[in-house]
Formats: C-alpha cells, structure tokens, sequence
C-alpha cells in the first residue's frame, strides 16, 4: 500500500515533533556546545557557538532522515 501526501505530511510532522522532544529532553545540544567552548576555549562566542552547535544538530538530523533506509529496517526489527 503506498503512502498518500497526506500519509507522508502526517509522518514528517511526527519526526519533526519527535526530533524537538528528543532535542527537548536530552542533553545533545548542550553537549555539542560543551565541546565546541572546550575546543575553543573561549566563553565570548557564545552567541556564534550557538548558532554552529545548532547547525550542526540540524544537518545530523538531515543526515539521518535522508539516510534513513539505513537504520529503518533494524529499528522496525527491534520493535517486533
């Protein structure tokens, strides 16, 4: 059975809200900030390091959901 517009609107609205819960109740980006001060060592760029922290747990997103035909089928095995 294929997957309506509507079907595939539904599923992107659900990752969109289960990568801001994720992103909500974990400590990623903070840890991505983390790093990026202790790399850099500076506290003064803290608005810039914000910015690239967010950027790059944006395009890990991406990254994983445009690869997601990678990881799909296991987690898909796992829950059965």
């Amino acid at each position: 059975m294929a997957l309506t517009d509507s079907d595939k609107s539904q599923i992107e609205n659900i990752v969109k809200k289960e990568i801001k819960s994720f992103m909500d109740s974990t400590q990623a980006h903070r840890i991505v900030v983390k790093a990026i001060q202790d790399e850099l060592g500076s506290k003064k760029m803290d608005d810039k390091i914000i910015d690239l922290s967010t950027k790059v747990v944006v395009e890990l997103f991406k990254t994983l959901w445009t690869r997601k035909g990678f990881w799909e089928s296991a987690i898909k095995n796992v829950s059965r």
